[in-house]
């Protein structure tokens, strides 16, 4: 189970515009949105969300040393973050590649345990 999660993506300036758009998009269409403003831009928290049997979720915005946005979740619907962000990103029009699965770390490890003695490590270790 994942509990808590953070998914960042850096944008350029025009990507930026139309995710702070959607952003304000979402502000108007949920009534329970908290806003602070952070050194780097702002951080709007979304409480009691209705999708999804109810979720709450932040989504951070702002330029550091390039515009970035950012998507936090905590709990036990912490694997929602992958489609807020989809979502977020599909609306600016930026794609959206979702290469976190984590299968290249998988098999590097399968294949680093399957050795069976040091020329099969070497071997594994250069697939």
């Amino acid at each position: 189970m994942i509990e808590r999660i953070r998914l960042r993506e850096e944008l350029d300036e025009e990507a930026y515009e139309r995710v702070l758009k959607t952003l304000e998009m979402l502000k108007e269409r949920f009534p329970n949105v908290l806003v602070r403003k952070t050194k780097t831009g702002e951080k709007v928290s979304f409480i009691d969300i209705d999708v999804c049997g109810g979720i709450n979720f932040d989504i951070i915005v702002g330029v550091r040393e390039r515009p970035f946005v950012a998507v936090e979740m905590e709990g036990k619907k912490a694997v929602y973050a992958f489609g807020i962000m989809r979502f977020l990103l599909e609306e600016a029009c930026v794609e959206f590649k979702q290469e976190c699965d984590g299968s290249d770390a998988y098999l590097g490890l399968k294949r680093k345990l399957r050795a069976k003695n040091l020329l099969d490590f070497l071997l594994a270790s250069k697939r």
